[in-house]
């Protein structure tokens, strides 16, 4: 190593803890931001460079710097998001939270050849912004921020971090594999895009209809049952009746686990399980006060409705003991359990 890469590393050993503060506040304003805005992330990931990595970047670039200041990744920090529309939501905010080199920055979706595939990530220069806050000597010092999705970040542990291509030197074949391999990220990036706006659209269009009162048709399922446990009038009714049996607050909770029971109950549709709240409502109250009533509870869960709608439902429609005991072995996978509960619902 040459004389000034020395050096270099001398400057990163004593300067290493002002990295380590900046690093710290970095993240903190990061996960702040993100936590306020409306982006799912998937992670944040940082590290401070070793000085094994640091050295052997000297030992291949060392002749580029002249200075700590000019390596501009000793502070690294990732903001893995799970979408790629969302990388542009999450770098506005890095530029208002930090002072942005954009000389040193990079897109680099906008300078990747169209012919090619790879890491699609936004690269940020920044800097401590001095607020008041900011001790002076953590000022001025430069550190990455990049923003990427969950498949680009895929690509680029594969690619970078687990320095595949550094140890197969980049044969050709691997060269194309790694070029094929993004472009399948890069499908894949969109088509979650896609699949999660399919959603949005489709989780709109339910609550409408629960809303309009025109939703019998639609099928249950995650979404829609949720939809209809928090919107539908009927079972907003019902809850409130249970709510007062125990003198405590609702808290909703996902009804996914009851989709199973529902399809072993053979109701298909929202139109299904407007009919069943319909005739078992009452069955259901009882059941409901008959357990809950003397319980001092603070809040209970919204599937408790499902929970009472279903027993009296095996009661009502004239199933058997083995059956009620099926039933139940669907949400407990415990034989003792589901018979335990079987007989008590079956002897009402």
């Amino acid at each position: 190593m040459s004389s000034k890469g020395k050096e270099i590393l001398e400057q990163y050993r004593t300067q290493k803890s002002l990295f380590e503060q900046i690093e710290e506040i970095a993240v903190e304003k990061i996960s702040g931001a993100v936590k306020s805005s409306s982006v799912p992330v998937y992670g944040i990931n940082h590290r401070i460079k070793a000085e094994k990595s640091l050295a052997g970047k000297l030992e291949r670039k060392g002749d580029k710097y002249t200075s700590l200041s000019d390596i501009t990744d000793i502070l690294g920090i990732r903001v893995i998001c799970y979408f790629s529309d969302d990388v542009d939501t999450v770098a506005d905010s890095v530029e208002k939270l930090f002072d942005v080199d954009w000389k040193e920055s990079i897109d680099k979706r906008k300078i990747l050849d169209i012919n090619s595939f790879g890491y699609l990530s936004v690269h940020y220069i920044c800097s401590l912004r001095d607020d008041g806050s900011i001790p002076k000597e953590l000022l001025n010092k430069r550190f990455e921020v990049q923003m990427c999705s969950l498949m680009q970040h895929v690509w680029a542990v594969m690619d970078h971090d687990l320095g595949y291509k550094t140890k197969f030197g980049v044969p050709r074949a691997v060269s194309r594999d790694f070029s094929r391999l993004a472009g399948l990220l890069e499908i894949a990036d969109e088509h979650f895009m896609r699949i999660r706006d399919t959603v949005a659209n489709y989780t709109e269009e339910v609550h409408t209809k629960i809303m309009n009162d025109d939703a019998n048709d639609i099928r249950i399922d995650s979404v829609s049952l949720g939809e209809y446990m928090r919107y539908s009038r009927n079972m907003r009714s019902f809850l409130e009746q249970i709510a007062k049996l125990c003198n405590a607050e609702i808290y909703d909770d996902s009804a996914e686990s009851y989709l199973e029971q529902f399809a072993w109950l053979k109701k298909e549709t929202l139109g299904d399980l407007q009919k069943m709240l319909e005739e078992d409502a009452p069955l259901a109250l009882q059941m409901a006060e008959e357990t809950l009533g003397q319980m001092d509870l603070d809040i209970f869960s919204s599937t408790a409705a499902l929970r009472f709608l279903c027993r009296a439902e095996l009661v009502l429609k004239g199933y058997s003991r083995e059956q009620a005991k099926e039933f139940f072995y669907i949400s407990t996978k415990d034989a003792s359990r589901a018979e335990r509960y079987a007989n008590e619902v079956i002897l009402k």
